[in-house]
Order: structure tokens, then sequence, then C-alpha cells
């Protein structure tokens, strides 16, 4: 399909937020504010409309572990997020969600099955640094280990606390930490049996 010369594209403008779109193909949250801008939030929920190109590119991959009726949950901030990080060069996904599990829970883990793929748009408030983000999401088990936060680094000290389990049913009324609303799709997978 050829480019469309930049003199003929349209601004594409859209209101609400957090987004939810197709977006390439994949599903996307953000605002789009034209074809050079978008907004980013944080964790806390402020936004920033940044230049695309002022974006940096990352992959983050996340393991979704549920027992019992209850999930694994990596308490952040003020609310929540999945046990997980940030892709490393020669890593595949896999490595990633085993290394970043055990990082943040002490358990070592498989994956059952991938949940989704999404793109989210995501200022990190320490780095002052705007990215357009992978986010991976698997189903996994435990295989080994024991609950432990000895796998934290120093940022993690900062605002992160040791892992717990929380009933699936309490997680619907807490704050999910990562800029996406897409906690709720996500425990949709894992009541519908993922």
């Amino acid at each position: 399909m050829p480019a469309i010369p930049a003199n003929h594209r349209k601004p594409l403008t859209i209101l609400t937020s957090p987004l939810r779109t197709k977006y390439r193909g994949g599903l996307a949250y953000g605002i789009i504010l034209s074809m050079n801008k978008i907004i980013t939030t944080d964790v806390y929920g402020k936004k920033y409309e940044v230049p695309i190109e002022k974006l940096t590119p990352s992959v983050h991959v996340y393991g979704i572990i549920v027992k019992d009726g209850k999930a694994l949950i990596s308490p952040q901030y003020d609310g929540y997020d999945w046990p997980g990080g940030t892709f490393k060069l020669g890593e595949d996904t896999v490595a990633t969600l085993k290394r970043e599990v055990k990082e943040e829970t002490g358990y070592d883990v498989e994956p059952v099955k991938l949940l989704g793929i999404y793109t989210s748009f995501f200022h990190h408030v320490k780095r002052n640094q705007d990215y357009q983000s992978l986010l991976v999401f698997y189903l996994a088990k435990i295989v080994g280990g024991e609950l432990s936060d000895e796998g934290f680094d120093n940022d993690e000290k900062e605002y992160a606390k040791l892992a717990r389990w929380v009933e699936i049913g309490e997680l619907r009324k807490m704050r999910h930490a990562c800029n996406l609303n897409i906690a709720d799709e996500l425990l949709g997978f894992i009541e519908a049996g993922a």
C-alpha cells in the first residue's frame, strides 16, 4: 500500500480517555491528538501532550497468575499491577516473563497462554520520558520458588511492595497502577477460564 503524502493526511482527533481503539491491527490506549501528537499518561493520571517523534518504544511482559480463586498482584504506588516488567535485548517474551515475575514475586513461572498484546502511551515521571509501550500479558502458573521481594531493583524498592494474593472479586475494586484500563478485560479472561 503506498504511503499517504503528508499534505494529504487529515488530523485525527479523539476526545475521550482512556481510549480503546483499533490501532494498526491491535488495541491502543491513549489520546491521539493529531497525526503528529499524542497524549501520554503517568501513573498518577496526569496527562502530557507529546510529539510522536519524542516517544521511546518499549516492551513489557506481565504474568497473570491465579490460584484457588485468587490472583497474584504486585502492590505499586496506591494500587496494584501485575507482576512483570521491561524486556531486555536478547530475551524473548517468555524469558522476560520468567525473569520479571521471579524478580517481583520470588516465584518461578511457566506461561500457560498468551492473553493479549496492548499498546500504551505512558509518561515515566522519574525519568521525564514518554513511551509507546507494547504490553504482553500471559496467563502463567507457578512451578517453584517462594514469595519474596529480594529481587526488587532500586527503583522498585521506592514504589513496590511484596506481592500478595487477592480475591479476584476484590481486584475490580482496586486501582490498577498501569495507565491502561484493561484490568476488567484481563479479569474477564480469568473468570472465563482463560
